[in-house]
């Protein structure tokens, strides 16, 4: 087993045995790009499928990955826009190739929110449109309702697909 799979397996451990502030923790530091490696549009339905949730406990695993997915991208927005790019690139686990600035910077200056709104949508794409974000100093209100309006939308509809898909396939 590689080490990313391990790192894989530890988390979703860790969110059985520690429910929602091991949940939380996960999607901020997806939401920082220190757990990109995390796969949380996997991480959300399997944790929810393990437990048997309820409707309620669905919603409440919800809204916390979608606050912790965002609090990570505030943290984002936070150090770029206090110490810069370099601050971001330097966290651990992180390395952001100059493609990936160049297209959030070139996404976030034709979009601005929109841009942030529709990123959070995107797989891989999210967070890195909060350095240029925090970088142009934009409103952090603004930035804080397009992402997690955005992040809210997105684990609702993958949780949605998820539950419907093997509902369809009756497999529970």
């Amino acid at each position: 087993m590689s080490a990313t799979e391990q790192l894989i397996d530890s988390g979703f451990s860790l969110l059985l045995i520690f429910d929602e502030p091991a949940l939380f923790l996960l999607f901020v530091l997806k939401g920082a790009i220190i757990g990109k490696v995390f796969p949380t549009s996997l991480f959300l339905p399997g944790y929810l499928l393990a437990i048997s949730a309820s409707v309620e406990r669905v919603a409440l695993s919800i809204a916390v990955a979608s606050l912790g997915y965002v609090t990570g991208q505030l943290l984002i927005y936070w150090l770029s826009s206090t110490y810069g790019l370099g601050a971001v690139d330097s966290l651990p686990a992180v390395s952001i190739s100059n493609e990936q600035i160049t297209r959030a910077e070139a996404l976030f200056q034709r979009y601005s929110g929109i841009g942030i709104f529709i990123t959070n949508i995107v797989p891989f794409v999210g967070s890195f449109i909060m350095i240029p974000a925090g970088m142009s100093s934009y409103p952090i209100a603004q930035a804080t309702f397009y992402a997690l309006s955005s992040t809210l939308l997105n684990y609702v509809l993958i949780v949605l697909v998820v539950f419907e898909s093997i509902e369809l396939l009756g497999v529970l």
